[in-house]
């Protein structure tokens, strides 16, 4: 097996790496266990709030044809593979949840595998989606304000 890239930088390095690399808009590529069933997704970081250990995310989905609602649909937003490098393909994010995960323990996986960064969405990408979780009824406000969409 041939060793990742990541594995030759020193853990310092790496820690720091991961400092500068969690940040909002950041794009994370790893095992989730929100899903069903639990599975490797991409998800896109909004913000930390350490003193929660808590990481705001929401889920990068590849299809959204399940989903029959029109204003749950209006709540995805498309993330087109030539603005976003690290897409093979064409894929939505998921505006309408932001999902809280143990910081520490992200934090931790970045450290041990730094490969699970991918990029970051493009800066047009962005504002939409903060629009549109802005506006989202179906986020609590607590989170909206934790996040800084409020």
């Amino acid at each position: 097996m041939t060793p990742r890239l990541g594995d030759q930088f020193p853990p310092k390095y790496r820690e720091d790496l991961c400092k500068s690399h969690l940040i909002k808009g950041a794009v994370l590529r790893t095992y989730v266990e929100e899903t069903v069933p639990p599975k490797i997704k991409l998800f896109v970081i909004w913000g930390m709030e350490e003193s929660f250990n808590k990481i705001g995310v929401s889920f990068i989905n590849s299809d959204i044809a399940y989903i029959r609602n029109k204003w749950l649909r209006d709540l995805q937003h498309p993330l087109l593979s030539r603005n976003n490098p690290f897409l093979t393909h064409d894929s939505f994010l998921d505006c309408s949840r932001i999902y809280e995960k143990n910081f520490k323990v992200v934090r931790d996986l970045f450290i041990e595998d730094i490969d699970i960064f991918l990029g970051n969405i493009s800066h047009g990408d962005l504002l939409a989606s903060e629009d549109i979780i802005r506006d989202a009824k179906t986020i609590e406000l607590k989170l909206k304000r934790r996040y800084g969409f409020i």
